[in-house]
């Protein structure tokens, strides 16, 4: 199988390679990974491989692989060509049975049944219907959520003086009954052909819509995550500085929701 382009993760293959390049940081160095295992660990008891979970947009399937690694029961939703191709490359270039790749519209993503745990990195705020989707991985998840996602300020950045953010966002508005900003992905008018080279952007709809870090926990509260929280650990070493200008130009965390 030829190898495909890799543009985010450094997976280690069982024959010493790496997806990019041996002298960049691998996919365990990674810190939401890291913090993801930590998660994990502190909510589940028992055999790993008892334990399903899904990785949500998987990109090219670096999170999900490391997942079976740990010895749990990992499925990873992609549904762009480019970035399947990656995640089936991955999955012939490592002997793990409990690996498993599904190239789907992560919207439909009841039809794989329950999970005990979803990783949800770099998809939300993809979506146009965040809070509806929240319900869906609600209504699938019987134990903890992790969702690493962009989110949206109450305040303008001028009022809170603070430096523009990185995002072109629109004015505060209310969607889903839920306040937050609009993000636009691409033109209306772009081809299914292009989108697939769009490997970071949205599938369907052309804008995204950025629920306040407020909303977003109560969207997930409302979903039936009964616990909630927001996690900083992904921004060690140096938290004080993580959470600094940069927490507020990337308008980015980690959340968790676990059914207590």
């Amino acid at each position: 199988m030829e190898k495909p382009l890799f543009t985010a993760h450094n997976i280690l293959l069982d024959d010493g390679t790496y997806t990019k390049d041996k002298n960049l940081p691998a996919m365990t160095e990674e810190p939401r990974l890291i913090s993801a295992k930590k998660v994990f660990d502190s909510v589940f008891q028992g055999d790993r491989d008892r334990l399903r979970i899904a990785d949500l947009g998987c990109l090219e399937g670096g999170y999900a692989t490391e997942f079976a690694r740990l010895g749990y029961d990992s499925l990873g939703i992609e549904v762009r060509d480019s970035n399947f191709a990656a995640c089936n490359y991955v999955k012939s270039k490592t002997n793990l049975s409990n690996l498993h790749f599904a190239q789907n519209d992560v919207l439909n993503v009841e039809q794989y049944g329950r999970f005990d745990g979803i990783f949800c990195c770099g998809l939300l705020y993809h979506l146009d219907k965040p809070r509806e989707y929240l319900k869906v991985l609600g209504g699938i998840t019987r134990k903890v959520l992790i969702l690493q996602t962009h989110f949206a300020l109450t305040d303008d950045f001028n009022q809170l003086g603070l430096s523009d953010t990185r995002f072109q966002l629109s004015a505060l508005e209310e969607n889903e009954g839920i306040q937050g900003r609009w993000y636009e992905e691409f033109n209306e008018d772009t081809k299914v052909s292009d989108k697939d080279n769009m490997r970071w952007s949205s599938w369907e709809n052309h804008r995204s819509f950025w629920p306040t870090k407020e909303y977003l926990l109560q969207s997930m509260y409302d979903a039936g995550f009964d616990l909630v929280m927001e996690e900083f650990d992904s921004l060690r070493p140096n938290i004080v500085q993580g959470l600094g200008r940069d927490y507020y130009s990337a308008l980015r965390g980690t959340f968790i929701g676990i059914k207590s």
